[in-house]
C-alpha cells in the first residue's frame, strides 16, 4: 500500500530536482562558453591597447635597442590563488597568472613578462592558440602589427578560466541543494495540510457506529464531493439492501411459526395415539416421530433466532441503567436450569458489583454465552463464570474445558450464520452475532481466548458509564 501525500512529495521534489539539474547544465554549458568569450576578447584587448598606447610610440631607435635588450616586467608573487583571497590594488590578484610578449618580425624578443619567461609563447600564427609551458597550460591571442613589424602576444593561464568557471558552477549547484531541503520540508507540510480532510473522513468513518449507516455530512473540498456523494449512496444502497433483509427474515420467522406450532401439536397427537397401539408399531413409528420433533425443535430455534435480529437489529436505543450482576446472574441461571445442571459450577461475583447496561439484553448474552459454554463442554466438566473490573471497566467471564476453538474459529465466530461445526451444531449460527452486536450497542467488546491445553474463554467487557463514547 502507497502514500499519496508521500508519491506526491516525492513526484514534486523529482519535478524540482530535474528542473534544477537541467537549468544547472544549461546554466554550465553558458558559464564556459561566456567565460571563455570574456577572457578571449579581454587577450584581444590587451594585445590591442599594447599596441596603441607602447608600440606605436616605439621609434626604430628603440627597436633596436629593445632587440639587444628585451625589456623585462618583472611581477611580484603575492601567493594569491584564488578569486576568494585578499588582495589589494599594489599586489592585483592573478596578476603572475597573466603575460605577454613583445616579438619583432623575425622572433627577437622585445618584452616579456617573467610570469612565463622567455620561451616563445607563438607559433607566428595570427589569432588563438593553446600553448603548454613548464606545465601549465595557456590560452595565447597573436596579434602581428603590421605597421611596427611587431607580434604582440597576449597570454593567461588555464586554471583562472577554470576556477572562475568553477565558482559559477558551484553557485549555481549551491543554492538548490541548501534550498531543496527546506522546500522539501515546507512540502511535506502542505501536503500533510491538503489531506486533513482526507484524514478528517477517514476518523468520521472509524467513529461511526457499525449499524450507523446514514448518509456522510461533513464539510470537504471541492475534490472530495464526488467521494462522498459515492460513498453516500453506497450506504443508503446497503442501508436499503439490510432494510429489505430484516423485513424478509422478520416476516419469514412469522410465517413459519403457524405452520411449526401446527407440525408440533400434530407430531404431539400422533405420539399420543400411538401410546395405545401395539409394540411393534410404537417400535417402527416412533424414531419418526422423534426425528420430526427434532427437526421442528431446531427450526423453532431458528426462527426464535432470526426473530430477536430482527428485534436486535431494530434497536434505535438501549434502555441503560445501573444492573446488580448477581441478580441478572441469578436470573439467566434460572432459566437455564434445565441445562446446567449436569456440569460443576464455579461462580466468582461481589454481591454489590453494578454494571451500567440494559439488563434484558445483557441477560440474553450471558445466557447464549453460557449455553454455548454447556453444547461444546463434556458432561460434569468445570464452567467458571468470573467478574472483575478496573477503573475503566467491567469484564464478565465465562470459561469452559470444551473443544475449544482455532484462531480461524475465533476470528470467524461473530459473523452472521457462522457455526463452528456445520454438521454436529444445531444452531443457526445467529447466537455470538447478536452478542456482539449488543455488546456493541454498549459501546464494549466480546472477546474469545483460548485456554491450554484445552477450553475457551469468552469474556464481556463493558465501559463504565463515564468512559462510554
Amino acid at each position: 500500500m502507497f502514500s499519496l501525500r508521500l508519491l506526491s512529495s516525492l513526484l514534486m521534489l523529482v519535478g524540482i530536482i530535474l528542473t534544477v539539474t537541467f537549468s544547472s547544465l544549461l546554466s554550465t554549458r553558458d558559464s564556459i562558453y561566456e567565460v571563455e568569450e570574456l577572457f578571449d576578447a579581454q587577450m584581444v584587448q590587451t594585445a590591442k591597447m599594447l599596441e596603441q598606447f607602447y608600440v606605436d610610440q616605439l621609434t626604430e631607435e628603440q627597436l633596436a635597442q629593445l632587440i639587444s635588450v628585451p625589456i623585462l616586467f618583472h611581477v611580484d608573487d603575492s601567493n594569491i590563488e584564488t578569486f576568494a583571497d585578499q588582495t589589494n590594488p599594489e599586489t592585483l590578484s592573478y596578476e603572475h597568472k597573466l603575460s605577454f610578449q613583445l616579438l619583432s618580425a623575425t622572433g627577437a624578443l622585445l618584452a616579456y613578462s617573467d610570469s612565463s619567461g622567455k620561451e616563445l609563447l607563438t607559433d607566428f600564427t595570427p589569432g588563438y592558440a593553446i600553448k603548454i609551458i613548464q606545465g601549465d597550460k595557456w590560452h595565447v591571442y597573436s596579434l602581428f602589427s603590421k605597421p611596427n613589424q611587431v607580434w604582440i602576444v597576449t597570454a593567461q593561464r588555464d586554471d583562472v578560466r577554470r576556477e572562475l568557471v568553477s565558482l559559477i558552477i558551484s553557485n549555481t549547484w549551491r543554492s538548490p541543494l541548501i534550498i531543496t531541503p527546506i522546500i522539501m520540508f515546507f512540502m511535506l507540510l502542505l501536503t500533510y495540510y491538503l489531506f486533513k480532510p482526507v484524514k478528517l473522513l477517514e476518523r468520521h468513518l472509524d467513529n461511526r457506529a457499525v449499524q450507523d449507516l446514514t448518509p456522510i455530512d461533513i464539510k470537504l473540498p471541492k475534490e472530495l464531493i464526488s467521494t462522498q456523494y459515492a460513498l453516500n449512496s453506497y450506504l443508503l444502497r446497503i442501508a436499503d439492501t439490510m432494510i429489505r433483509e430484516r423485513r424478509f427474515s422478520a416476516d419469514a420467522a412469522h410465517e413459519l411459526k403457524t405452520p411449526l406450532a401446527i407440525i408440533k401439536l400434530h407430531s404431539d397427537g400422533l405420539r399420543d395415539v400411538l401410546t395405545g397401539a401395539d409394540d411393534a408399531v410404537q417400535q417402527e413409528a416412533l424414531p419418526y416421530i422423534q426425528a420430526m420433533s427434532e427437526g421442528v425443535n431446531r427450526i423453532s430455534h431458528t426462527v426464535e433466532q432470526l426473530l430477536l435480529l430482527s428485534r436486535v437489529d431494530a434497536i434505535e436505543a438501549l434502555n441503560i441503567t445501573d444492573c446488580k450482576l448477581q441478580n441478572i446472574m441469578e436470573n439467566v441461571i434460572n432459566q437455564l436450569l434445565h441445562v446446567i445442571a449436569d456440569y460443576e459450577w464455579h461462580i466468582v461475583i461481589p454481591p454489590e458489583m453494578t454494571i451500567n447496561a440494559d439488563q434484558f439484553y445483557l441477560e440474553l448474552v450471558l445466557k447464549n454465552i453460557i449455553e454455548n459454554a454447556c453444547k461444546y463442554s463434556p458432561l460434569e466438566s468445570l464452567i467458571a463464570i468470573k467478574v472483575s473490573e478496573d477503573d475503566q471497566q467491567t469484564m464478565v467471564c465465562v470459561m469452559d474445558q470444551g473443544r475449544g476453538m482455532s484462531d480461524e474459529e475465533i476470528n470467524l465466530a461473530k459473523n452472521r450464520f457462522y457455526r463452528v461445526d456445520e454438521n454436529a451444531s444445531q444452531g443457526a449460527g445467529l447466537g455470538l452475532f447478536i452478542c456482539q452486536h449488543i455488546i456493541s450497542l454498549h459501546h464494549g467488546e466480546l472477546t474469545f481466548n483460548r485456554v491450554e491445553p484445552h477450553g475457551l474463554n469468552v469474556c464481556i467487557v463493558l465501559p463504565h458509564a463515564h468512559t462510554q463514547v
